[in-house]
C-alpha cells in the first residue's frame, strides 16, 4: 500500500522538539515532499522503499511506498525490516572501537594477534581492515571463483575458512585502497574472539539495544524468523521475480534494520550517548597509506566522506541480491537520511541526495552557482586514449578523433561519449556511470576513477598492451584438468569447435577469449582473467587466475588424466 507515515516523536535518545506555527508547516511540506519522491519510484503491486529524516534531533519524515512481499500482499510500513548489505560495515567498525575504548586491543595491533592463523600474512592491523587498505582478496570473488552460486548457503566459518585459506595478497598491507569484505569478516571474528560473543550479541547488548533500535540484529541465522522482514526482487520480463539471498555471515553485511531505526543510529553521531564524542572522532579518521598520505577514496571505518554542494557529507550504502540502502549524514545541517528497498533496481544513494535537496533548498548556507564547464581541449582527449584495466581482464578502451573521446569494452564497438568537464566523461546517464581521468603526466594520463553514480569510485591504472593475434594461440596446449589449494576447486579447460572453453561442475561452460600471449578472459565473470605459466620447455603447467578484488590465485596442472 501507498502511504506515509509523519513521525514528530519516536522514542529516540536526543531531545524533540515539537513543531508549532510556520516551522510546522514548513516540515509538513518538506515531508511530504519525501513521500511524493516515494511514490514516483514504487507502484502499489511493486516491491517499495523506506526513508526517514532525522533534523536536528528529530525525526521529521518517515515514509514508505510499495510492497514488503509481493506474494503475501504485505506493504511496506516503518516497521518492516530490510536487509541493509555494506551498511553493516559502520557498525562492526564501531564495535571494535568500543572494545579498543574498553581497553581489549588497539586498531593498530596486527590482526595476527587476535587470529593467529593469519601470521604468515603480511602483517595487517585492525585499523588497515577497517578502512580498506589491506591487499585481501575479496570474499564475494573468492567463493564464485570456488563454485558457490548465489544461492548457496555461506556462514560465518565458511567465509573466515575461504578466507584464511589464501596464502598470497592483491598488494602489500597499506600500499593502496581496494574495496573488500573479507577484512569484515575477519572483523567480526576478531569481536567474537576479543568479547567472547558473536557479532550479532555484541552489538545488540552495546549498540542496537542501548539506542532503541528494537526492530535491528545482524542475522547469522537464516532459519530464524524475523517479523515484518521484506523480500527481495529484481525486474523481471512484465514483473518481479525473487532474489535469493543465503548471507547467513555477518561483519560486511548481515544487517537486518529499518529506516527509522537507522536514523536513530545516526542521532547517536551527534550525541554520542553509545561511545563518547572521542569514539566517534576515531570513526572519521580517514584510512591512510604507506606513505602517509590518505588514500585515493576517502574511507573511514565503514564510511565515505565527500563533499556536497559544499558541505561535508558522509555516508555508505548497500547491494545483496535485490536490496538497496543508503545512510548519508551531513553533519553541519544536522541532517541525516536513510533509504532501504527490496528492489534491485532503485538507486538508493540518489534517493538519498535528492531527500537531502529537500531540506538543503531552505538551509542559509545555500551551495554557490556552479563553474562553466571547461570542455577537453584535442590534447587532452589524446592524453586520456589508451587502455585502462578496472578488474584483471576487463579493459576499458578508450580512442580519440580529434574533436571526441570514444569508449569500447569487451571488444565492442567505440561509442562517443559526452564530456561533463575538462576530465570527465558521461558512460551512462541512466544509471549515473562516468569516468574522470588523472591529471596527465609526461603527455598521458596514468588511470582513471570509474565513477558508480553517487555510489562510490573505482580506480583503474592505464596498462600497455602487448601486441597480439589470435590466430597465433593454440587452444590445445591449455587442455587439462587444474586444481587450487586454497579455493578447494577444480577447472576442466577443454577444445570444443577449435576454441578453448572452461568447465566447472557449478557453472556453464565458459568461453575462453585471448587477448594476450597465454593470457585468457571469460568475459569479466568467473574467470576474468586466466595467465597460464609454461616450464622452460614450454609445457603449461598452471594458470594463475584473478578478478575483481581477488588476484593471483594460483591453479596447478593435474597428471593427465581424462578431463571428462
Amino acid at each position: 500500500m501507498r502511504l506515509i507515515f509523519l513521525s514528530a516523536a519516536l522514542g529516540l535518545v536526543v531531545a524533540l522538539t515539537p513543531f508549532t506555527g510556520a516551522h510546522a508547516s514548513s516540515q509538513d511540506t518538506q515531508a511530504g515532499a519525501v513521500a511524493d519522491l516515494l511514490l514516483s519510484v514504487a507502484e502499489l503491486d511493486e516491491p517499495g522503499l523506506a526513508a526517514a529524516v532525522l533534523l536536528d534531533g528529530t525525526v521529521v519524515a518517515s515514509a514508505v511506498a510499495g510492497q514488503a512481499d509481493l506474494e503475501q500482499g504485505v506493504a511496506v510500513t516503518p516497521a518492516t525490516v530490510f536487509h541493509a548489505a555494506s551498511l553493516s560495515k559502520q557498525f562492526t567498525a564501531f564495535a571494535i572501537l568500543l572494545l579498543e575504548q574498553d581497553g581489549k586491543l588497539s586498531i593498530d595491533d596486527s590482526v595476527s594477534a587476535y587470529l593467529p592463523e593469519t601470521a604468515r600474512w603480511p602483517p595487517i592491523t585492525l585499523r588497515r581492515l577497517m578502512n580498506h587498505t589491506n591487499g585481501l582478496r575479496d570474499l564475494g570473488a573468492l567463493l564464485t571463483m570456488a563454485g558457490w552460486r548465489s544461492e548457496d548457503l555461506v556462514t560465518n566459518q565458511q567465509a573466515l575458512d575461504l578466507i584464511l585459506a589464501q596464502d598470497g595478497l592483491n598488494f602489500e598491507p597499506g600500499a593502496a585502497f581496494q574495496y573488500n569484505n573479507s577484512d569484515y569478516v575477519l572483523l567480526a571474528e576478531v569481536v567474537r574472539r576479543v568479547s567472547g560473543q558473536s557479532l550479532t550479541d555484541f552489538c545488540q547488548a552495546r549498540i542496537f539495544g542501548p539506542l532503541g533500535m528494537a526492530h535491528t540484529r545482524f542475522q547469522n541465522n537464516l532459519a530464524a524468523i524475523e517479523p515484518g522482514r521484506a523480500q527481495s526482487y529484481a525486474p523481471a520480463g512484465e514483473g518481479f521475480s525473487r532474489q535469493i539471498l543465503n548471507f547467513a555471515y555477518t561483519g560486511p553485511t548481515g544487517l537486518q534494520t529499518t529506516a527509522e531505526d537507522l536514523v536513530r543510529w545516526a542521532a547517536n553521531f551527534e550525541t554520542g550517548d553509545v561511545g563518547g564524542p572521542a569514539l566517534f572522532r576515531r570513526m572519521e579518521i580517514i584510512g591512510r597509506l604507506n606513505d602517509g598520505s590518505e588514500s585515493f577514496y576517502p574511507y573511514a571505518s565503514g564510511q565515505e566522506h565527500h563533499v556536497y554542494k559544499e558541505r561535508s557529507v558522509w555516508s555508505h550504502g548497500g547491494r545483496d541480491a535485490g536490496f538497496r540502502s543508503f545512510l548519508l549524514r551531513v553533519p553541519g545541517e544536522r541532517l541525516a537520511i536513510s533509504v532501504l528497498s527490496n528492489r534491485s533496481d532503485i538507486d538508493a544513494s540518489d534517493i538519498a541526495y535528492r531527500i537531502a535537496d529537500i531540506y538543503l533548498a531552505s538551509g542559509a548556507s545555500a551551495a554557490p552557482l556552479a563553474e562553466a564547464i571547461q570542455n577537453p581541449t584535442s590534447d587532452d582527449l589524446a592524453a586520456y586514449a589508451g587502455d585502462f584495466e578496472l578488474f584483471p581482464g576487463l579493459i576499458l578502451n578508450f580512442i580519440s578523433d580529434g574533436d571526441r573521446l570514444l569508449f569500447s569494452m569487451g571488444g565492442q564497438a567505440s561509442v562517443p561519449v559526452p564530456a561533463l568537464t575538462r576530465r570527465s566523461f558521461e558512460l551512462d546517464a541512466r544509471t549515473g556511470l562516468s569516468v574522470v581521468f588523472d591529471p596527465v603526466a609526461s603527455g598521458k594520463s596514468p588511470g582513471l576513477k570509474y565513477m558508480i553514480g553517487l555510489n562510490g569510485a573505482l580506480s583503474a591504472a592505464r596498462v600497455e598492451l602487448a601486441p597480439f593475434s589470435p590466430d597465433a594461440v593454440r587452444p590445445q596446449d591449455y587442455v587439462g584438468r587444474y586444481h587450487s589449494a586454497e579455493l578447494s576447486t577444480d577447472y576442466v579447460f577443454k577444445v570444443i569447435e577449435g576454441e578453448l572453453v572452461a568447465h566447472h561442475p557449478r557453472w556453464s561452460t565458459i568461453p575462453m577469449h585471448g587477448y594476450q600471449p597465454d593470457t585468457f578472459s571469460g568475459g569479466g565473470g568467473v574467470l576474468s582473467r586466466v595467465r597460464f605459466v609454461r616450464d622452460e620447455g614450454g609445457r603449461v603447467t598452471g594458470f594463475d587466475l584473478s578478478g575483481p578484488v581477488a588476484e593471483g590465485i594460483a591453479f596447478r596442472r593435474q597428471a593427465d588424466r581424462p578431463t571428462n
